[in-house]
């Protein structure tokens, strides 16, 4: 494929290309979700006549009064003073629906918080609220509820759960997310940003309500992004009503974790509401001398002007301090040297810390006739620095081997705002929706780095891998380089809902992107370089949505890609943008009043230029020099599938299943060293399988307490290969289980013990000296949640 040729052209080959494979595998799905349908769709009328008690399962949680049934219902009353266009009583025939909720667009009403299902009515990832049939691409949400069921803390945890999500940890508390063989992007209560997911530190997960995961490329909001899609990551809102939660853990390795969350009206009439949560985590590792300890503050206030005015702000902080780990070494060939999973190479005085705040303001005004104007900014700034020992050369036979030293550090601020407009228009007696925006993000990285190497101090070689004596003082220097380097994206997006026939819907949109980044060495006071600009760049977007039943949906879209790429090659030059497209054919269903989802999709995404670590693992690229070098491919292919179900299919149960296939392969070789067929992309199994359920059940005549819970999860995958194609490792099955006792409305405990068999495995893989970390042995956790 040429992608010099004019992107039309370099569309339509592409779809006459690909539709071929693409159809039957959403025939495939199709049948299967169909057949599906008619299994769950029977029992729905009795479902329906269990409603009145269905507080029996004991899902009630912490809101044991509200009847899931009426989630939508609860909404309006935690919103009186939200965007509302018409009066609805309580327990009236007029009770606010999904579809209410898409014509008034009202943002915060999409909350998950009390909701006590793992199921969503609507998802706001594409600005304005939608139902997940709407949206003709893979949409996944961790809801709050599942969070509280798993007892899950930290955004890594969470997003391991999710279905086609791969999680690879970095060693200092950060960790890279990936989907469909890329890396994904990032929102924040639907802003666009640059940064907060890869090499980021995460905010502990008790300040988001929900994580809101769109697989696949998002180029109409985004801009330039990851075809591998979107976390977007929502924050909890003030309610209107009085109501504080705690929760504390005690965990393996003394793991502890706690939080206290308050929310509630500031005046008496209710037209400003606020909300602050406090968290704190202390743990150790498995492995000596590992430990984390960060503190987390957050606070919103949302003001309601009047009932079609509305202003959030928020502010968070978070301070943290890791043990920097570098991960084990493999042999010379890469094979496994089985060592103890306890195992810690390194130095003892490997430390991280990045201190780091967020503000963010979102204003919100309803014009009338379902017109909506949004315009929300978002501040982060993040203060990091490391002081880590590197294992460069290692004899497996002694095991010893020599050490290289580094420190580094890393000042990141990322300023984003986003401006829309939308809402419907009445044609031929059709009603289409249309929204129109711009956004504008910046982000400046100053970044330095010095070192001490083994090839300079021989104290530094001979060492004992396990227990070296590397001298911090030889880090004692100043830094030997520091970079200013800003990266300024802004660009113009409109999209439309066209209404063809009632149950057929065209998605048409596109975004009109520019992106600079430039260079200036602070220390060595060189001119200020431009190494990257594009300009004017247009990525068009196409979809239709064909509503087939009232529990059916099928879909079909289209979208090109174009990515500016961060890396830096071994010569010293940056990776030229990455540019493709996608195809995605997909099945959606939803029964029993929107409890349970399920979805499958098939996709196909085309990739030229796209960046990877290069096999010997060098660490000494980019303008610090302390770097991962990367080298560009030609042509990636990757396609696959992904199939979902989510929710509650009986009563008491909930469950999250998800299957992925990914085959990603080089298609053709251009700068890389690669042969034409190879698997291209690291740690991304072809074959990833999760599931969770949970089960709750009175043990006696009162449905408020005395709740017992069972809970079980399994996630399996495929084999893998580290950046250095050597090192691989066998496909592995990871167990967990747990129980739980509700003794009130308000409290409940519970035991989760994960990996049961102790299976010995590696969460990621690297190079022969080092990336390579086992996952978390056999653990438990104490879990109590508390209510009033």
């Amino acid at each position: 494929m040429n992608f010099l040729e004019p992107p039309r052209r370099r569309s339509y080959a592409f779809l006459r290309r690909n539709i071929g494979w693409l159809f039957p595998c959403f025939c495939l799905g199709a049948i299967s979700t169909a057949a599906f349908s008619e299994t769950a769709s029977f029992p729905q009328e009795n479902m329906e006549s269990e409603r009145s008690d269905d507080s029996m399962s004991g899902r009630h949680h912490r809101h044991h009064h509200e009847d899931r049934d009426h989630q939508a219902d609860s909404y309006h009353d935690e919103h009186p003073h939200g965007h509302h266009h018409g009066h609805q009583d309580r327990g009236s025939e007029d009770e606010l629906s999904i579809r209410d909720l898409i014509v008034e667009a009202d943002r915060p009403k999409a909350t998950t918080d009390g909701s006590n299902s793992y199921a969503v009515k609507g998802v706001t990832i594409g600005k304005r609220i939608q139902r997940l049939e709407d949206i003709p691409q893979s949409v996944s949400v961790m809801t709050k509820q599942q969070m509280l069921d798993q007892n899950l803390n930290t955004v890594n945890e969470a997003l391991n759960q999710v279905p086609g999500v791969t999680v690879n940890n970095y060693g200092d508390g950060t960790s890279g997310f990936m989907s469909r063989g890329y890396s994904m992007n990032t929102q924040f209560d639907s802003i666009p940003s640059f940064g907060g997911t890869s090499f980021a530190q995460q905010f502990d997960l008790s300040i988001y309500d929900r994580m809101e995961i769109l697989r696949g490329p998002d180029g109409i909001f985004q801009g330039g992004g990851s075809p591998g899609g979107v976390i977007n990551m929502v924050h909890k809102r003030p309610l209107n009503k009085f109501h504080v939660e705690t929760g504390g853990s005690v965990g393996s390795w003394n793991n502890l974790h706690g939080y206290f969350d308050v929310t509630g009206p500031l005046n008496k009439a209710g037209t400003i509401n606020g909300r602050i949560v406090m968290a704190g985590t202390s743990q150790d590792y498995y492995y000596k001398p590992g430990h984390d300890q960060r503190w987390t503050g957050y606070g919103a206030i949302d003001f309601h002007f009047d009932d079609k005015t509305t202003l959030t702000l928020t502010a968070a902080g978070q301070k943290n301090k890791t043990t920097r780990f570098m991960g084990l070494p493999r042999a010379s060939n890469g094979s496994d040297l089985n060592l103890p999973v306890s195992s810690y190479v390194g130095a003892s005085w490997n430390k991280s810390q990045s201190p780091m705040y967020e503000l963010s303001a979102d204003f919100e005004r309803h014009l009338g006739k379902g017109w909506q104007v949004r315009l929300a900014g978002r501040h982060r700034y993040t203060n990091s620095s490391q002081e880590y020992s590197l294992l460069s050369k290692l004899d497996p036979q002694t095991m010893k081997g020599s050490f290289n030293l580094t420190k580094a550090i890393d000042k990141e601020r990322y300023d984003d705002v986003d401006l829309y407009v939308t809402g419907p228009v009445h044609l031929f007696n059709r009603k289409h929706i249309f929204l129109v925006g711009a956004n504008y993000s910046y982000n400046l990285e100053r970044d330095g780095s010095g070192s001490a190497t083994y090839s300079k101090n021989p104290q530094l070689t001979n060492q004992d891998i396990f227990n070296p004596v590397l001298p911090q003082n030889l880090l004692s220097g100043d830094l030997t380089s520091y970079y200013r380097e800003p990266f300024v994206q802004k660009g113009l997006y409109a999209s439309a809902q066209i209404e063809v026939i009632k149950p057929v819907q065209i998605l048409l949109g596109g975004r009109l992107s520019s992106y600079t980044y430039k260079l200036k060495n602070l220390i060595a006071g060189t001119p200020t370089k431009i190494q990257q600009h594009v300009g004017n760049h247009l990525t068009p977007y196409a979809g239709v949505v064909w509503h087939m039943t009232p529990n059916l949906t099928s879909y079909f879209s289209y979208t090109d890609i174009f990515s500016p790429q961060g890396g830096y090659t071994e010569a010293g030059t940056r990776i030229k943008p990455l540019q493709g497209q996608q195809m995605e054919a997909g099945i959606k269903g939803s029964w029993f009043r929107g409890k349970l989802h399920a979805s499958f999709a098939a996709y196909r995404i085309m990739q030229h230029n796209l960046a990877r670590a290069t096999e010997d693992g060098r660490m000494d690229c980019g303008p610090s020099q302390s770097s991962t070098c990367y080298e560009a491919a030609g042509l990636v292919r990757s396609q696959g599938f992904d199939t979902e179900i989510i929710g509650q299919p009986m009563k008491g149960l909930d469950i999250n299943f998800g299957y992925t296939y990914n085959d990603n392969r080089l298609m053709k070789a251009i700068g890389s060293t690669l042969p034409v067929g190879s698997r291209y992309t690291s740690n991304t199994p072809a074959h990833l399988f999760k599931l969770w359920t949970h089960y709750r059940f009175a043990l006696g005549k009162s449905s408020d307490k005395n709740i017992l819970s069972f809970g079980g999860g399994l996630n399996a995958q495929s084999s893998t290969f580290g950046t250095t194609r050597t090192v691989t490792q066998p496909g592995y099955i990871i167990g967990s289980a747990q129980i739980g006792y509700q003794l009130s409305p308000k409290f409940e405990i519970s035991v989760t013990v994960n990996n049961l068999s102790d299976t010995r495995y590696y969460s990621r893989l690297g190079n022969v000296n080092y990336y390579n970390y086992y996952g978390t042995p056999r653990s438990f956790m104490f879990s109590v949640h508390n209510s009033f």
